[in-house]
């Protein structure tokens, strides 16, 4: 098979450069660009270098793993050992996650590839597939990254709940909206899924309405008093009496069926 190094070196390079700026980026890490661009270099050299060492493939794992763990020490900003092993262990995840989707890749489109005694990859696929293929993981790795911190920083917020109405009973998880500051008479107003308000309501009418503002300008809404709410976010239960609740299709959240007020908490 013939080899142009210039090819290797530049599809090396940018691919570790993405995987470091990936690693950094999930760690929250500072991220600084000539780090990563030296960083990204030493591991292209090794790349290219390390198909011509005779290793067995212990030294060869052993090398490969060094390699990556400096490559590591080298792009990371600052000092501590938390923060160095996590960006070491997300850039060692996004490496393996990357191979595995590149070489379902090869396999969709028939490109040939193989594994030599030390432990390295050949294949015959065009610098272009890879980089390309690499710029699809990278936007996925990257979308998938935000959806997770942000369910993280929503979950800070949720909060095992129960409501009381006539004897009956619904328990829920409910998401604190600091801005939700609805209000009917003085007295605040939650939102809660249809189906909760139908294990609510049976078949009792909702005659209470309430005016709030949307994007397309003022709507009246059903709303029913219940006779309690209680929010477990301590030791104790948070009871709040007679609090307004309106149903709303708009809740589609997994992690939540019911939209606190922002003031029943300061009860």
């Amino acid at each position: 098979m013939e080899i142009y190094i210039e090819y290797a070196l530049a599809e090396n390079f940018l691919l570790d450069a993405m995987l470091l700026w990936l690693a950094m980026k999930a760690a929250k890490q500072e991220i600084s660009l000539w780090r990563i661009v030296l960083a990204a270099a030493i591991g292209a050299a090794f790349a290219v270098a390390f198909p011509l060492l005779k290793t067995g493939k212990t030294i060869a794992y052993i090398l490969k793993f060094s390699v990556g763990a400096l490559l590591c020490l080298v792009a990371v900003k600052g000092k501590g050992i938390g923060r160095y092993a996590l960006t070491a262990l997300l850039f060692f995840g996004f490496s393996f996650a990357l191979g595995g989707a590149l070489l379902a890749v090869y396999s969709a489109f028939s490109i040939d590839y193989g594994v030599t005694e030390n432990g390295y990859l050949t294949e015959s696929a065009p610098v272009g597939l890879v980089l390309s293929g690499s710029a699809v993981f990278a936007i996925v790795a990257v979308t998938l990254t935000k959806r997770l911190y942000r369910r993280r920083a929503m979950r800070r917020f949720v909060y095992p709940c129960k409501i009381e109405l006539d004897g009956r009973t619904v328990k829920a998880e409910g998401f604190l909206d600091s801005g939700n500051r609805a209000q009917a008479g003085g007295i605040p107003v939650c939102f809660l899924s249809p189906d909760l308000a139908f294990d609510l309501l049976g078949d009792k009418v909702m005659t209470e309405e309430m005016t709030i503002m949307t994007m397309g300008g003022e709507s009246r809404i059903k709303i029913f008093l219940a006779d309690s709410l209680e929010i477990y976010c301590g030791d104790k239960p948070n009871i709040i009496k007679k609090v307004y609740f309106a149903p709303s299709g708009n809740i589609r959240a997994r992690e939540y069926k019911i939209i606190l007020n922002a003031a029943v908490l300061a009860e």
